[in-house]
């Protein structure tokens, strides 16, 4: 089957998977949501923005309107900003002059059946560059990210060449149409969703019952605060991306793409990807790009369009919008010592084929640089355009790649052949050892409380159930005779994954457990402090937490992301011993991300995680060394001897 092959080709790594507010959209929430922002288009007193009328999923005939206002860009061959090079012409010489296609098209929210049409504007018939009019994009946010609880609202406002979009939170984004800018007073509020309570949310609000009462996590006010950062402008012209605006035609044209970029995907997990025919708010998951088989989403996006070139307006402006996010959103660019990305890319050769209109060599060279020269366990190329058949890429894997599957093929092998079969939750005297490979749950905090819910067998199954096995651990330490004096978290194989269980596992062993987040985008911080209900009471104190046992934690090479965070922050806490070897590290949380053409990756974005330590915020990429060192890789998996050796500490 075309595309598959190259769709399967992913990031091994494990990443930071809730520190974003990855979410799945019922076909009814959804559509509720839209019926009430269509009824509130009807009466203007209630409604900032005129929504757009329900209509069928079949797309009407094309309109073409004549913007008769439309002012200059400064895409401008005098001033070159650092970013994307200057082009001998822009793609639209006299912006006065431009012809505005108008296209209602089918929008289709992670299923076929929630589907909803939404007009989308292209300039000179470029037919593959859509534009969002900034009142259309506001009605669609309010349905989009408006739940029960909280609504999501913004007004906007316009002057000539300006429109100013402000949240209910009071955060604003200013576009400059003349000048071709963006602005915001500050970026992580005004992307961040209604009724979170922290900045950068490093885990999510979702832990409250019908009353609002804390329900499994509860964040408490002490240890909990944010910083907010620097205000943030982003420079289209300088990487000749223009808008378009006819303040008479009330059209204020943004592309598609730079929204779904920087407003979309770091809040959502979701992009914006259109294929000609439909637009499709999906990531690599909702599509099947890492199955066996697509799933009906991903089919319709992949084969309701043939395989073709783009036009040399896509090629050009997925370049430019690639250089722009990247410029911005990876968080490791300081570590990688690059300046910008279109100055990387001319250096080592990749920005032909980044400009190509083959997709097979546009996305060859995407996956082949973020594979060889990004080269972090968090980055990892997820699905290719539609447009492309057989992405011309180069076979082998990544320095870091190679170095990840040695270790854990050393340690795995080393754990397979210990004396038994290591289970998630063992006792061995005096000591209890809690191991799994991944921080993962996707049940709803109230499931936990109705009991019956079984624990997998091995500790390297992608099911094992974080929360449901800490449960258990801590009704077996805190049992009546419990001979349990010291509690072992095996994170020797853990990989990473979702910051909420990172958070539940500190709190049981700390009491309460800070978790930090720097922004590398804006500067912004945000601490949040945790407690968890460990024994289902209902009520959050220190019968929740084995904080008097003696603690430890075995780590080594492999331990990333979640698993190097948990590390750290059990060593700033002062409380915890580390033994093993120094962990993986991995600091950035992921970004799921797209291009302008329609491919899907992940990168390092720019929040980082951190622990403080007297008042200051340190980053944990590059791991932490442990306390006692263990050096054959045998005896991290000898239960009798390492039981022996705890015993014996001072």
């Amino acid at each position: 089957m075309r595309k598959k092959n190259i769709a399967l080709m992913c990031s091994a790594a494990i990443s930071f998977s809730t520190i974003m507010s990855f979410f799945t959209i019922p076909s009814t929430v959804f559509a509720e949501a839209q019926q009430e922002a269509d009824t509130e288009a009807e009466n203007p007193e209630k409604a900032e923005t005129e929504a757009p009328e329900e209509a069928e999923t079949e797309a009407p005939e094309e309109a073409e309107t004549e913007a008769s206002d439309a002012a200059e860009t400064e895409a401008s061959d005098e001033e070159e900003l650092p970013g994307v090079e200057q082009v001998e012409e822009d793609i639209v010489d006299d912006v006065s002059k431009a012809s505005v296609t108008s296209k209602e098209v089918p929008f289709y929210f992670g299923d076929l059946d929630v589907v909803f049409d939404y007009p989308l504007y292209f300039i000179d018939d470029v037919m593959d560059i859509p534009y969002f009019n900034i009142s259309d994009w506001a009605n669609l946010m309010v349905s989009l990210l408006s739940d029960n609880q909280e609504r999501y609202q913004l007004e906007i406002e316009t002057d000539g060449d300006l429109a100013l979009l402000t949240r209910e939170n009071g955060f604003s984004m200013l576009i400059e149409f003349g000048e071709s800018k963006i602005l915001f007073d500050d970026y992580d509020g005004f992307i961040h969703g209604p009724g979170e309570s922290s900045l950068l949310d490093v885990v999510s609000d979702q832990y409250t019952d019908d009353n609002g009462d804390p329900v499994l996590i509860d964040k408490i006010e002490k240890g909990s605060f944010d910083r907010y950062g620097k205000q943030i402008e982003l420079d289209l012209g300088a990487y000749n991306i223009p808008l378009y605006w006819s303040e008479e035609d009330g059209l204020y044209l943004v592309p598609m793409q730079t929204l779904s970029d920087f407003l979309i995907s770091p809040s959502t997990g979701r992009s914006f990807l259109f294929n000609t025919e439909a637009v499709y708010f999906a990531n690599d998951s909702d599509l099947g790009c890492k199955s066996e088989e697509y799933t009906p989403l991903g089919k319709s996006y992949y084969y309701s369009v043939k395989s073709h070139e783009m036009s040399e307006e896509l090629a050009w402006y997925s370049y430019c919008e690639l250089c722009l996010m990247l410029d911005n959103l990876y968080g490791r660019k300081d570590t990688h010592d690059i300046s910008s990305f279109d100055s990387l890319f001319t250096e080592i050769g990749y920005k032909e084929d980044l400009l190509s209109t083959d997709p097979d060599v546009k996305d060859g060279a995407l996956i082949d640089f973020i594979k060889y020269y990004l080269d972090d366990l968090h980055s990892g190329f997820c699905g290719v355009s539609y447009l492309t058949d057989t992405a011309q890429t180069i076979e082998g894997t990544s320095l870091s790649g190679l170095k990840d599957n040695e270790v854990y093929e050393t340690y795995n092998n080393a754990r397979n052949n210990a004396d038994h079969q290591i289970a998630p939750y063992e006792e061995y005297g005096n000591t209890a050892y809690i191991t799994f490979d991944h921080f993962w749950f996707n049940k709803a905090a109230s499931d936990y409380y109705e009991g019956g819910i079984e624990i997998e067998e091995d500790p390297a199954s992608d099911y094992l159930d974080t929360v449901a096995l800490v449960i258990y651990a801590h009704e077996q330490i805190t049992r009546e005779n419990s001979p349990i004096e010291n509690v072992v978290i095996d994170l020797s194989l853990n990989g990473g994954g979702q910051a909420d269980a990172a958070a539940i596992i500190s709190a049981w062993y700390l009491g309460e457990a800070s978790m930090s987040i720097r922004s590398q985008f804006t500067g912004a911080i945000s601490t949040g402090t945790y407690r968890f209900d460990a024994n289902l009471d209902g009520v959050f104190d220190d019968n929740d937490t084995v904080k008097d046992k003696n603690l430890y934690c075995l780590i080594g090479p492999y331990s990333f992301s979640c698993g190097n965070l948990v590390p750290n922050i059990f060593r700033s806490s002062g409380k915890v011993t580390l033994i093993g070897k120094e962990s993986g590290g991995g600091s950035c949380s992921v970004l799921h991300i797209s291009s302008a053409h329609g491919a899907m990756f992940d990168i390092s974005s720019p929040n980082r995680m951190s622990y403080q330590k007297n008042g200051s915020f340190y980053d944990t990429d590059l791991g932490i060394s442990p306390d006692c060192v263990i050096v054959r890789p045998e005896s991290f998996y000898d239960r009798d001897g390492l039981t022996e050796y705890i015993s014996n500490l001072f």
